[in-house]
């Protein structure tokens, strides 16, 4: 039994590939309903699960992967006055709390796998904000090398536990909107930067205009490269 509640879209009968879409901060798997729709009619050998979160923050009714207000309770990683090195830090203080998650998000793309007998070969690990922070460690630290990772307004996260749980090297494809003031887009050159300095081929796509959400344009762009 999957560990985590998930909704599907696409080919249930015989996929030829998965598609595992993570959900950011604030978010659920039905507010990702529209844009897996969209990715699905791109796809339609493919299976895409959107797979929930079973924690809450704090007391709040609101799902989150990991808390990483417990180390920036003045939430100075989204003031555009905070230097990239201190957002970079905060969000490596994450790494216990990232690397316990993406074990468990891990067994739940095994299972996955098993149910729709499918492999790591084509698989492909994709999220969103803190989906991505999810997405990149998840799959770098993976014992098997997925099809790829498309993360969607990340940074690198628990940089320093994932470094010593890297394991994978699968093609990361970062997409980032230039006026995204939340997970902030100057970061971005820091997590091209680890990553090529970790031996993993790193693909950007960066958006004029775009804050921090998901457009048509990541789903048109995700699904090109998977058909390939």
């Amino acid at each position: 039994m999957a560990n985590f509640e998930y909704k599907c879209y696409g080919n249930r009968l015989n996929p030829k590939k998965l598609v595992v879409f993570i959900h950011g901060y604030k978010s659920s798997m039905n507010d990702l309903a529209a844009d897996m729709g969209l990715l699905s009619s791109l796809l339609p050998d493919c299976l895409i699960v959107t797979p929930q979160s079973d924690k809450y923050h704090k007391n709040s009714n609101v799902l989150e992967w990991y808390d990483v207000s417990v180390y920036d309770a003045e939430r100075k990683r989204r003031n555009p006055e905070t230097p990239v090195d201190e957002i970079v830090s905060i969000y490596n203080l994450a790494g216990d709390q990232l690397s316990d998650r993406a074990r468990e998000m891990n067994k739940f793309i095994d299972e996955m796998q098993v149910l729709y007998g499918l492999d790591d070969t084509c698989t492909y690990v994709a999220g969103f904000s803190q989906g991505a922070m999810m997405a990149m460690f998840t799959s770098l630290s993976r014992k098997g090398r997925v099809g790829g990772c498309f993360a969607l307004s990340g940074i690198v996260a628990g940089k320093d536990r994932l470094e010593r749980e890297l394991q994978s090297k699968p093609i990361v494809y970062m997409l980032h909107g230039k006026s995204d003031i939340t997970v902030q887009y100057k970061t971005l050159d820091f997590s091209v930067q680890w990553l090529k300095n970790h031996g993993i081929d790193v693909r950007v796509q960066e958006y004029e205009n775009l804050p921090h959400k998901i457009i048509g344009d990541e789903m048109d762009f995700i699904a090109e490269i998977i058909k390939k």
